[in-house]
């Protein structure tokens, strides 16, 4: 097993320094858990860890996840491919992981904009289109399903999204955080957004410094047994937000399991969510000025080796608009949504489906009077009868938890499944089965 010899030690303070972000001394040793990756030989990483090792990440991943991840019931199938994040509990309870998400108020914009979960992707290579100053490339996690973007020290990588958020928009994406804490500093990662104005949203001046007309970004510092948080919004080069490093007890739960990221622009405001908790909401986070059109990430240097340092995103989404639940479904008569998440091949609902779920649950609340067909929709992966059997079971799913989270009555809301028969987009794309993959709220006349 090759190892990266480290370099750079002064240019970890110059880019730390350039983030924003304070070195901090790690407390104790974590437990060491690897990534089973493949990676091309001049990353000079793991090409492929014996069996003991990939034994040891997935009863490590199963361990960390355990009081939040369930696995489909035996017999399911692995149709429609939404990728597994931070899940029900150990038993597969809906109403468990669901209320763990109870003060999450998030909901996805109503047009998918873009989307990108690596599948087709080249392990080993950085993703088509993409744009990165290192070795960032694409590997697989064990049994973590999907394929992954592992990020290198000393690395800004930039999508290939070329397409303008808008003034409202949410960007969604998961993330795995693996360290092999040694008792020292570890490297500080980022995940912001910028406006690249004039530049291209992959030109090369903005892996160097990713700012553009305005940007923003949060920084998080490992801890053992937390992690210093801190966000930074500029306006081109003059800083124009500043929350300083705090030291939050919640990074320490993000270790060694899928972690989702919620984020949502609404103009000026910013707000950002972990795993249903609310990180940040600041009325004034963002210039007025230009419009975002670009996700990065960076991962800071460290003394540690990239074997070390695990860094994982993958499953993106960005979405324009603000939905308006209730004009679309009491005036216009139908809502539909892709904010509504199950387990792969799974009835089973996500903890971070509860955003929507609230916000429909609170329409029919304040308008009793209304009944309403839910409809759930699956993409073309997978056997057709598998999929209209799955799409039903989904929205079965919806109305029980419509009832036993938000006490609304049952004789109002009556189900069907349609699978893939009724697309509204491409299944050929990743974006497009994004968009197939929904649930639909129809008004009954």
């Amino acid at each position: 097993m090759k190892h990266i010899s480290i370099r750079g030690l002064m240019f970890m303070i110059s880019f730390a320094a350039f983030f924003g972000t304070e070195p901090l001394a790690a407390q104790s040793i974590l437990r060491k858990i690897k990534g089973r990756v493949e990676q091309t030989a001049t990353q000079k990483v793991l090409n492929e860890t014996d069996k003991a090792v990939s034994k040891s990440i997935d009863k490590a991943i199963e361990s960390a996840t355990a009081e939040g991840n369930a696995s489909p019931a035996k017999g399911e199938s692995s149709t429609d491919q939404q990728h597994t994040t931070s899940g029900n509990d150990i038993n597969g309870h809906q109403k468990t992981s669901i209320e763990a998400f109870s003060k999450y108020d998030f909901i996805p914009g109503d047009s998918v904009l873009y989307v990108n979960d690596f599948s087709g992707e080249a392990i080993g290579e950085l993703p088509t289109g993409w744009n990165s100053n290192g070795s960032s490339v694409i590997v697989s996690l064990g049994d973590v399903p999907g394929q992954w973007l592992r990020m290198a020290q000393r690395t800004v990588v930039l999508t290939d999204n070329e397409k303008s958020f808008g003034p409202d928009f949410t960007v969604e994406f998961d993330m795995v955080v693996q360290i092999d804490f040694k008792g020292w500093l570890p490297p500080s990662f980022q995940f912001g957004l910028l406006a690249s104005g004039t530049e291209s949203t992959t030109s090369n001046k903005l892996l160097s410094d990713p700012k553009g007309e305005k940007s923003f970004y949060v920084a998080v510092s490992p801890l053992t047994d937390a992690g210093n948080l801190a966000l930074e919004s500029y306006e081109k080069y003059s800083r124009y937000f500043n929350s300083p490093p705090t030291k939050n007890k919640l990074v320490r739960q993000w270790y060694g399991r899928v972690s989702h990221v919620a984020i949502q622009g609404q103009k000026e405001r910013l707000r950002i969510w972990v795993d249903g908790e609310k990180l940040y909401d600041v009325p004034k986070g963002s210039p007025k000025a230009g419009v975002f059109n670009q996700l990065f990430f960076g991962l800071d240097s460290s003394p540690y080796t990239d074997e070390q340092i695990g860094v994982y995103f993958s499953n993106i989404k960005i979405a324009k608009g603000l939905p308006d639940t209730r004009h679309k479904l009491v005036e216009e008569g139908k809502f539909s949504t892709t904010g509504i998440l199950f387990d792969t091949g799974s009835a089973t609902i996500k903890p971070e489906s509860a955003g929507v779920l609230k916000a429909i649950a609170a329409v029919l609340a304040q308008h009793p009077d209304i009944r309403v067909r839910i409809v759930g929709h699956t993409d073309a992966v997978g056997n057709d009868n598998v999929n209209i059997d799955l799409s039903g079971r989904r929205a079965v799913a919806v109305s029980e938890a419509l009832q036993a989270e938000y006490q609304i009555d049952g004789g109002r809301l009556e189900t069907d499944g349609k699978g893939e028969t009724d697309p509204v987009a491409d299944n050929q794309t990743a974006m497009g089965r994004t968009q197939n993959r929904r649930v639909e709220f129809i008004k009954i006349q």
